[in-house]
């Protein structure tokens, strides 16, 4: 059976682009997807900006107006489906047009302020996202969630989704590290997540640590996230109890060393699955 891989980004080249979550998204999905052994689906929100008919996005029927309640929060959401331009991988569309109906930026206005919502809408792609996985009628191995963004996921998958997924394994991936680790308690109360159960404190970076099954930091030379974990006495002190790695990574690198970094985290992924 190959292994089953669930892959949550915010952004996904080319339909999506800040940083280099995007590029690194399509490349190691890319790149899975060629192994035999595995089944990566992706799943991103839908902006507006994504044209349909360019990508070649199609409506999926047992995917449209989906009720989702989390928390106080209940919404109504599509899925579309595409593949990544010149590749076989599957990518999921979340449409929801109070969230995701935006014009240009994903995080931020023209302005250059952020988005006072954005921990908000991400969450709740998060939990929509694996809430469909009931709609798929599949199960991933694996759940794969990225930076700040969807940093929640594994918390909600312990409090909501125990019971369908209780043998499947939590990787988080962490491409930046900055002040949007910090979430307010009042959002936890609002999802109806336990803090105190969950032993969840403001800065969700070390929540997610905690509840992983593995981390793996791309120490890309523009975020210095090795000094930062140098710096930080709480984040070293959890990472001495918990399974992580850091690679050197950036966008710069030649592609076939790129492409070991890929495989390095594959063959990680096959083993704490078994």
């Amino acid at each position: 059976m190959p292994l089953k891989i669930y892959y949550l980004s915010t952004e996904i080249e080319p339909f999506s682009k800040t940083d280099s979550l995007s590029s690194f998204s399509k490349e190691f999905s890319t790149i899975i997807n060629n192994n035999k052994d595995c089944d990566i689906r992706l799943i991103q929100p839908k902006y507006n900006y994504i044209s349909d008919r360019r990508f070649i996005l199609r409506e999926v029927i047992r995917l449209k107006d989906l009720l989702m309640n989390f928390g106080d929060i209940s919404q109504m959401i599509n899925l579309r489906s595409g593949f990544i331009p010149g590749t076989k991988v599957q990518v999921y569309f979340m449409e929801h047009e109070k969230y995701f109906d935006v014009s240009e930026l994903i995080y931020k206005s023209k302005n250059g302020r952020l988005y006072n919502n954005n921990h908000e809408k991400f969450s709740f792609f998060s939990f929509a996202a694996l809430d469909t996985l009931k709609k798929l009628f599949w199960i991933p191995d694996i759940i794969i969630y990225n930076n700040w963004q969807t940093s929640l996921c594994p918390i909600i998958m312990d409090e909501m989704f125990s019971d369908i997924l209780s043998k499947t394994k939590k990787v988080f991936f962490v491409h930046s590290i900055n002040d949007l680790f910090n979430f307010n308690n009042n959002l936890f109360s609002r999802f109806n997540l336990d803090s105190k159960k969950n032993k969840l404190v403001t800065n969700n970076l070390i929540n997610s640590i905690k509840k992983s099954d593995i981390t793996f930091f791309m120490d890309d030379k523009n975020n210095k996230i090795s000094d930062f974990i140098k710096k930080d006495k709480n984040i070293k002190k959890i990472l001495n109890k918990k399974n992580h790695k850091i690679f050197s990574y950036n966008l710069e690198m030649n592609p076939s060393e790129r492409i070991d970094i890929y495989n390095n985290i594959l063959s990680d992924l096959k083993k704490i699955k078994k």
